[in-house]
């Protein structure tokens, strides 16, 4: 992840260059292998530089070519086919930058050239002929865009920090982001952050800015995905096998050692597989992670998450990695992590992943993640689908076939059918619409804020019935962008970057363009699509069995959660100076809390309120 930032006095004024060197401090702190800004009187562009793709070391950032400068980070994947299409330097491709073919499509195609650009990007260009700034996100948002506008200024960064490196921003926190995070333990919002005047540019849109207009369009879309439509069942899975090759090939273009995670899942496993196959091929080895810990005895079926993934490390030449985390190291990230700038996603053991992955110099982390609400989606919905389109005999045929592919007792089966037909209706005469809040929600909230959380009403989203309905439901839901954003934050630091091979733009048009009977339950597997497709890749039996319930595994995570808590109440128990400090949380509430918790025998997941509190207030009070 390289540094973008800028800034555009829209009122004509000059730059400061002390404003611009603050900026440009701000998004080093990391050791960016190279920096530099552009500045014409009212207007910046500058760059903090990741070298990570071979031809990213060809990059000189900010770049001008004629009258267009540009500051990305970006890394795009159709580069043969843009070749074909733009007018490009007189140079061999592979030492022709990225920057150059996001300003050949600007050239051509204008403000509509996001559309033809294919991978992860958030870039801003600005045409000195036009006097305008047009700024552009990537598809699925995996690229950040930070920003906050006035009428007299535009400051963005892709980095939170570095727009609050800006004097002129105003650092208001932002009272409806708080109490989301509050409610829900993160924030799965499109634009809003922790700071009232600073935004997010939502994924698939372009913001187009001047001294008198703001223009904003979204690009694409998921509800108009074209449908595809085969004539057998063997050419879905053919062609699902040539999307998910490439969307891992180009994923794989970097000069530098590549890691990935592996759960001995069917996401990140064959993902992981893949790689090292072709990593081999050039004489590489991959390195793969695993979050948990290595089993007492080898061959626990309780630790199958550790034993599959190390087989398959074992069949496939993968360097597999475990580690363990401490309570110790818990309890010290609820003191030291920054949620308001390196994202919600509090997931302690991948930020030991990601230190470890620094340690080889790795500057890519592939993931699974966005698999279970696309390509392999578990299908879920389907039945009710067919039964609130009308298709009545439809469903219960299917769920009968179900029944009596699974030997489902006829009581199940009757519960399997009221569930999918009925619970829509169900839910909507009995949807709550005043007080949605549960009553922890406001355990730790100060009274005056309790007054300001109640003006914002959440709903969480209903049952939707059918396949293509839950999926777009789950993608606006925000949970997926969430944990994107905040890995990409949090990796920034350790000079590294997510890639995620089941986002491809490609591979999310082919889910959710194919019919939705490729979700439905197929010979008693649930993702029967996907395991088609990546049977060659993995074990029979991790394709088609399955994993165990892991309740040894989710017993000690429990156990170390606790541990970490007491340390942590240990450490603060005496604590006074942060008590007065915080407008939204009663700091001495959460001490007596936890001095009264049972932490040997109650379950530590009961003060989850706890903890989002405790990181709100010591965040805060670590900005006053």
């Amino acid at each position: 992840m390289s540094g973008i930032f800028g800034i555009y006095n829209r009122n004509g004024k000059s730059v400061d260059k002390k404003t611009v060197d603050v900026m440009l401090d701000a998004m080093s702190y990391w050791g960016p292998d190279e920096k530099g800004t552009w500045i014409d009187e009212n207007v910046v562009l500058g760059h903090t530089m990741l070298w990570n793709t071979p031809e990213s070391k060809f990059e000189h950032q900010p770049g001008r070519k004629e009258h267009l400068v540009i500051t990305m980070d970006a890394r795009l994947d159709n580069r043969d086919e843009l070749a074909a299409q733009v007018d490009l330097p007189d140079k061999v491709m592979e030492e022709i930058p990225d920057s150059d073919f996001i300003m050949a499509a600007y050239k051509k195609w204008g403000e509509k050239c996001p559309k033809y650009l294919l991978g992860d990007f958030a870039f801003a260009i600005w045409d000195v002929q036009k006097q305008q700034l047009f700024c552009a996100r990537d598809h699925m948002g995996i690229k950040l865009l930070h920003y906050y506008l006035s009428d007299e200024l535009f400051v963005f960064s892709n980095d939170i920090e570095g727009v609050l490196a800006h004097e002129e921003v105003p650092k208001r926190y932002d009272d409806k982001t708080i109490s989301l995070f509050l409610r829900d333990q993160g924030v799965h919002t499109k634009r809003s952050t922790f700071f009232e005047k600073i935004k997010k540019l939502p994924p698939a849109t372009t913001l187009l800015i001047t001294s008198e207009n703001i223009v904003e369009e979204q690009y694409w879309s998921i509800t108009d995905i074209p449908k595809i439509s085969f004539d057998s069942y063997d050419t879905y899975v053919e062609r699902l096998k040539e999307l998910f090759d490439n969307a891992v090939e180009v994923r794989l273009r970097t000069d530098y050692p590549v890691v990935s995670h592996l759960s001995g899942g069917i996401d990140s496993s064959p993902i992981a597989v893949l790689a090292a196959r072709k990593l081999q091929k050039k004489d590489q080895q991959l390195t793969a992670f695993n979050w948990v810990d290595v089993p007492e005895k080898e061959g626990d079926y309780e630790f199958e998450s550790w034993s599959l993934s190390r087989r398959i490390a074992d069949d496939e030449n993968i360097i597999h990695k475990e580690f363990s985390i401490s309570p110790k190291e818990v309890a010290s990230f609820y003191d030291t992590f920054d949620f308001m700038t390196k994202g919600t996603m509090y997931y302690w053991r991948e930020y030991l992943v990601q230190d470890h992955a620094k340690e080889m110099n790795a500057r890519t982390i592939l993931t699974g993640w966005g698999g279970d609400e696309f390509i392999s989606y578990n299908g879920y919905g389907y039945e009710s689908g067919l039964f609130w389109q009308g298709k009545i005999v439809e469903a219960l045929q299917y769920l009968y076939a179900e029944k009596s592919e699974r030997k489902y007792s006829w009581i199940r089966f009757a519960r399997r059918c009221a569930r999918e037909m009925f619970y829509p209706l169900v839910y909507k005469l009995f949807e709550r619409t005043n007080d949605i809040y549960e009553s922890d929600d406001y355990m730790y909230v100060k009274k005056d804020f309790v007054k300001v959380m109640k003006k914002y009403q959440f709903k969480e989203l209903p049952f939707t019935p059918g396949v293509r309905k839950r999926q777009h439901a789950l993608l606006r839901h925000g949970h997926l962008q969430a944990r994107v954003e905040s890995w990409e934050l949090s990796a920034f630091s350790k000079r590294m970057e997510y890639r995620y091979p089941l986002l491809d733009k490609r591979l999310v048009e082919f889910a959710l363009g194919i019919p939705e009977e490729m979700f439905a339950v197929r010979e008693g597997h649930r993702r029967f699509l996907w395991r088609k497709s990546v049977e060659d890749l993995l074990p029979h039996d991790i394709v088609w069995l399955g994993k165990y319930a892991e309740i040894k595994i989710e017993a000690m995570k429990k156990k170390s959660y606790s541990e970490s808590l007491r340390i942590w109440y240990g450490r603060h128990k005496h604590d006074q100076q942060d008590l007065h400090k915080s407008s939204y949380i009663n700091y001495a509430k959460i001490l007596l809390t936890m001095k009264k918790f049972d932490f040997d025998h109650s379950d530590p997941h009961s003060l989850r309120k706890v903890v989002v509190a405790l990181l709100l207030t010591k965040r805060m009070s670590d900005r006053i």
